[in-house]
């Protein structure tokens, strides 16, 4: 008799049934949801201290042109000539010499030298968390510009700002004492620097103008706010100002008078990129505030939900006003 035994078919499962499979993908999906965010805030944070080092770098190139020149850059466009920046002035302290051995300073913009200079894109002037200025480039750019390269930082021009907030007692230009006073406070201003805009400078026929230049035209000295407690540079979005250009004094500056990161949030804030009295302030896209550098090269995160005296004390540096604390 055979002791063989016959073979015993076993069923065996090669794979998930439906239901498996779909408790492993939900499983994945809160795994993602939960990770993702801790993943999204340690980019961003990454990004952030690369904006902060932009401006300590901004904030020590300011320091050595001052150390050299003994005053801050001037910010201004003669009559009939070309603009020039602070931005500008500062590219040898931001590894930028080659670049600016190109320029023609004082020459007209629509020169092809400065011309490609006005559209060369510095990192150094870009933050980024910025990802709506598409390749760092402002197409229809304030003051005639065209497409030139954008700035996501501006110098700080002080707290006066008399379209959208009447503040007479810290503009640096006392009632009388410079043209149409103290009516704009773009070109007579509290801050680090004016914007000195086209006619109320220097020219061939006006060679008195160079007075108000040197007024407008800061030194550490006069600084008595102190430098770690006044504002030097702070950020801003060029998709929602067309006035973010860095090659151009006018668009290389903003005031505190208008709140930090006014409205962001509330309103689609591109649709006022051409309405100067309402977007020619600090903007960023850092949740919750946005970096300036001080006067003495450090650099501080600011909240959105900072006391307005404060900030617009911050923002004056001769006018011995108090930050307020909370």
């Amino acid at each position: 008799m055979s002791a063989c035994s016959p073979l015993i078919s076993r069923s065996r499962r090669d794979g998930f049934t439906l239901v498996e499979l779909l408790v492993v993908i939900a499983i994945i999906g809160v795994l993602v949801a939960l990770l993702l965010p801790a993943v999204q805030t340690a980019r961003e944070a990454a990004r952030r201290s690369q904006c902060t080092n932009n401006l300590r770098q901004m904030g020590i190139a300011l320091h050595n042109y001052h150390d050299i020149n003994q005053s801050f850059p001037l910010n201004y466009r003669p009559v009939q000539t070309g603009p020039y920046s602070w931005m500008q002035a500062i590219l040898p302290y931001v590894e930028q010499q080659n670049l600016f051995n190109q320029l023609t300073l004082g020459g007209l913009q629509t020169l092809p030298n400065n011309n490609l200079v006005a559209r060369t894109v510095i990192k150094t002037y870009r933050c980024p968390s910025d990802g709506l200025t598409q390749g760092g480039m402002l197409n229809g750019a304030s003051d005639s510009g065209g497409t030139v390269a954008g700035t996501n930082y501006k110098a700080n021009s002080g707290a006066y700002w008399v379209w959208t907030v009447v503040n007479l007692n810290n503009v640096r230009w006392p009632d009388g004492q410079a043209p149409n006073s103290p009516s704009n406070s773009l070109l007579y201003c509290d801050g680090l620097m004016c914007s000195n805009s086209y006619g109320s400078t220097p020219s061939s026929a006006n060679l008195a103008g160079m007075g108000a230049v040197i007024r407008n035209t800061m030194r550490m000295a006069n600084i008595l706010d102190g430098t770690s407690n006044s504002f030097a540079i702070g950020e801003a979005v060029p998709a929602w100002s067309l006035w973010s250009w860095w090659y151009n004094q006018n668009a290389a500056v903003a005031t505190c008078g208008i709140p930090l990161n006014y409205r962001r949030g509330v309103d689609k804030l591109d649709q006022y990129t051409s309405q100067w009295q309402r977007n020619y302030s600090f903007y960023s896209l850092h949740p919750a505030g946005g970096n300036f550098a001080m006067c003495d090269a450090s650099v501080r995160f600011v909240s959105d939900n900072i006391d307005t005296a404060s900030y617009r004390a911050m923002a004056t540096l001769e006018a011995g006003d108090m930050i307020v604390t909370q």
